[in-house]
């Protein structure tokens, strides 16, 4: 049984809960409503477990120590590199100084106005920007206590204020002698940043009327089996731009906390990158003044006092299946934040006047999602508009609650009632008092979140470059929730592709032709090109509760593909012959293994009979259009490898069948293209 101080671990709740959960008469009872898809019900059981309702959580984060903070930077100013006088970019050096002193004091002053003079006496303008923007945004009210403090606040401030004009100066100067000279500005300012900042494109014609984040190239539809989905609405050619959409919530991995901004995302591992402390805790870090407010305002403030509990380890039978990257706990967290909470103000002050701005609870959304979920579902995004930031949206997500296991949805719901019980921790330290009821719905709602999690969300990655292979490698710092992305079914040939952008923002592009009338599919984690048709039906069975019939399933597609190609008919897309692939990466010369491939040949009902020699010819000529766009991509020409690879898989896709080879290995480069304009990482 827990103290009256409540408790910090996770894994000590759920250790309790679930013992009470699993005792009669309880277990019985949650299991009815289990099997009822009665989210309402399954909360409710489990606050009648005396162990569960009398449990209270405390404080859970890394706070700041300015002892510790005193002890780092005398260490920093002792070191070899201070002594001989090397000056250089040192912020790195007074990082963790920065980051465990507390905001109201000398010291975090002084350390952040030495990062700020580091980089500038180093030249890295853009970086000196962000730390003096940091300590441009401190209010005065932090350090009016004494005089000396005052004095301190004041003097820093208007070192800084003048680094500011000083760097701003340098800057443009740079930017003016670069644009007259016509050359690429120096890399150790401004420009390295935007090189690294990817921009978010936009969808390709017009956006839609009705599905805000998507093109009028798709179009909401309903399936019998598949329920929705999105299709066509026209001819839809390979890189066209689909899906533009930022998350509902969005989630960091714990790991990422130090490498990554947590509000946007965005790499702080290259040269010239800064991080910019939480005023209150010291686990995680921002790029800029800009997103560390945003964060404050939107969802970091109610999560900073608990942020260690939501990453705690597992524990109990389901342990092995709880261990993810992502912290669903904290994704589930936000989304509740996101959809419960709206302020009294008009959001357009800064995050200070805002502190002790009392927010307030609207828990009606879900009650009434609870009483007509079908009807909410079959309006949005055919005669109401279909937002990705509307929580109605969130709440239509498909669950699964009422076919997953009892046990499964047991840790959900105790799982929920926890983050519940955060939530409401916090807000009480804001003079919100949650009354049983709101309790109750919050809760119901944790859970919807929590189920639909599973089922629903996306990674974050940021591709990091291999300079020995060439590629670039996803790598996974957090994860999302995307209303509209969620509308698109899977396949294990998929049509489109994901990636991640600042902020959380993720595009999805097509990565082959799609007619008129056809389904926009999107792979789940399982590819044929992977994994067997019997692993990936069982992968997909227990966690999305479907049996996949995609062409690659119903084909039974065997990886790895033979080294030929099939001519396809122009009337009735039937394979008429085949062709060796061994012969035509070959610097364009016709070996004895095509010069034989015809012999195969067949005609079709239709009584089509290509002409071989010709596509022969012709496919020679494009297969050195993918070598040629793989040069250009070693070269860093991405762009224009993108315009050949689009003008290979057109012709492939036009005279030969699927699957094959060749196509695989054009839409791998493809990949690789959109990987470097997304998110990237050294």
């Amino acid at each position: 049984m827990f103290t009256a101080k409540g408790c910090t671990k996770f894994h000590e709740f759920f250790k309790v809960a679930y013992d009470g959960g699993t005792s009669e008469p309880f277990a019985t009872r949650f299991k009815e409503s289990s099997a009822n898809g009665d989210r309402e019900g399954m909360i409710k059981v489990l606050m009648d477990v005396p162990c569960i309702k009398h449990t209270k959580v405390a404080e859970s984060y890394r706070g700041k120590d300015d002892v510790k903070a005193a002890e780092v930077y005398s260490k920093t100013r002792r070191s070899p590199a201070a002594a001989n006088g090397e000056q250089g970019n040192r912020a790195s050096d007074f990082a963790e100084t920065l980051f465990t002193a507390s905001t109201t004091s000398r010291l975090f002053l002084e350390v952040l106005h030495d990062c700020a003079r580091s980089c500038y006496d180093s030249g890295a303008f853009a970086s000196c920007l962000r730390y003096c923007e940091c300590m441009l945004a401190l209010p005065a009210s932090f350090y009016d206590r004494t005089v000396e403090s005052m004095t301190d606040f004041t003097e820093r401030r208007e070192a800084c204020m003048y680094l500011e004009s000083e760097c701003s100066k340098m800057l443009k100067r740079s930017s003016s002698a670069s644009t007259r000279k016509k050359r690429v500005p120096d890399k150790s300012v401004l420009p390295s940043e935007e090189e690294r900042v990817p921009t978010i494109s936009v969808v390709d014609g017009k956006r839609n009327a009705v599905l805000q984040n998507c093109s009028d190239a798709v179009a909401l539809g309903f399936d019998e089996k598949k329920g929705r989905r999105l299709v066509a609405t026209r001819n839809i050619k390979a890189g066209s731009i689909l899906i533009v959409e930022p998350p509902f919530a969005s989630a960091t991995n714990k790991h990422a906390f130090y490498t990554n901004c947590l509000h946007c995302h965005v790499s702080l591992k290259p040269a010239g990158s800064v991080k910019i402390p939480c005023r209150s805790c010291r686990a995680v870090s921002f790029c800029s003044e800009t997103c560390r407010s945003k964060a404050w305002q939107t969802y970091h403030r109610y999560e900073c006092l608990l942020l260690d509990a939501f990453y705690e380890n597992r524990s109990g039978d389901m342990q092995q299946q709880q261990q993810q990257q992502v912290s669903h706990l904290l994704l589930a967290y936000r989304m509740a934040i996101a959809g419960s909470l709206s302020s009294k103000g008009t959001g357009n002050d800064d995050d200070d006047a805002r502190d002790d701005e009392i927010p307030f609870l609207n828990d009606d959304s879900i009650r009434r999602h609870a009483a007509g979920e079908n009807e909410e579902r079959d309006r949005l995004g055919i005669s109401e508009i279909y937002r990705s930031q509307d929580y109605r949206t969130v709440l239509a997500l498909e669950t699964h609650c009422a076919t997953m296991e009892p046990g499964v949805n047991l840790v959900r719901a105790i799982e929920a009632i926890f983050l519940t019980k955060c939530f409401a921790f916090v807000l009480s330290k804001m003079d919100v008092v949650c009354l049983e009821e709101a309790l109750l719905w919050l809760a119901v709602g944790m859970l919807h979140h929590l189920q639909a999690i599973n089922c629903n969300a996306y990674e974050i990655v940021e591709n990091v470059y291999d300079k020995e292979t060439h590629i670039w490698e996803p790598r996974e710092i957090g994860g999302a929730i995307y209303p509209s992305v969620s509308l698109v079914n899977h396949s294990c040939y998929p049509n489109v592709v994901r990636h991640s952008y600042p902020a959380g923002t993720i595009v999805v592009r097509t990565l082959r032709f799609i007619g008129k009338g056809s389904e926009i599919l999107d792979c789940y984690g399982p590819h044929f090109l992977s994994e067997s048709r019997l692993q990936r039906r069982e992968q997909l069975s227990k966690k999305y509760r479907f049996l996949c019939e995609c062409e690659a399933c119903a084909g039974n597609w065997q990886f790895p593909l033979p080294d030929t190609i099939a001519y396809k008919c122009g009337t009735c897309s039937a394979a008429i012959g085949i062709i060796s692939l061994s012969s035509n990466e070959r610097n364009g010369k016709d070996g004895e293994g095509s010069r034989n491939a015809s012999s195969s040949g067949q005609r079709c009902k239709c009584k089509e009979k290509p002409d071989r020699k010709k596509l022969h010819a012709q496919l020679r000529k494009s297969v050195g259009k993918r070598l040629n766009a793989i040069s250009s991509m070693y070269e860093g020409h991405y762009a224009q490898a993108l315009a050949q690879l689009f003008e290979h898989i057109h012709f492939i896709e036009k005279f030969f069948v699927a699957p094959n080879i060749e196509t695989i290995k054009t839409q791998q480069c493809i990949i690789q293209c959109y990987n470097r304009f997304g998110c990237t990482s050294q």
